[in-house]
């Protein structure tokens, strides 16, 4: 009978600290999550929705379509803008790509039209995305963009070749 009172109490404290071990094993999962090292996804696609296929050759006067994406996983809510240059020359963007908020975990996936001004070879057509609430700037107020993104175009008078791709290189 002393052996069986012996053996209910350890069942009893083992039982005990099970349970405490699952506990914390449940309580690990967002000390685990939250290690996780913040960061944001930014992308160009192409028209057809895949990363491939850009469009590099304009004609002057026409324009051409990209799919830009930004994912945040910054573990916070985030205010980004995103300028677009070509041969660092801003070129115009729509009002709501001006200033994107996006919640922890939120994606924005939207079209961007690009109409180049002028015409010249193997020009750098630059994608550039800044967090508004980590901005790096240099002395003379200049910005460092948070991530970017870099396209290499040509832009003719008259349509010499059909559309190809180049490889899009991310800094």
């Amino acid at each position: 009978m002393k052996y069986n009172k012996i053996l209910f109490i350890l069942i009893i404290l083992s039982l005990a600290l099970l349970a405490l071990g699952c506990e914390e094993k449940m309580n690990a999962g967002p000390i685990v999550k939250s290690l996780q090292e913040p960061s944001t996804e930014f992308y160009i696609l192409g028209p057809e929705g895949r990363a491939e296929n850009y469009p590099t050759e304009y004609i002057l006067g026409e324009n051409g379509t990209l799919i830009v994406g930004i994912v945040n996983h910054e573990q916070k809510p985030v205010n980004y803008t995103m300028e677009v240059t070509l041969e660092e020359t801003p070129l115009p963007l729509p009002a709501d790509w001006k200033n994107v908020y996006l919640e922890n975990n939120e994606t924005l996936e939207k079209t961007v039209t690009i109409t180049p001004p002028f015409k010249g070879t193997d020009m750098r057509l630059a994608f550039l995305l800044y967090n508004e609430d980590e901005k790096n700037t240099f002395e003379d107020n200049i910005s460092v963009p948070y991530r970017n993104l870099n396209l290499w175009i040509n832009v003719t008078t008259q349509n010499l070749s059909k559309n190809t791709s180049t490889p899009l290189t991310a800094t």
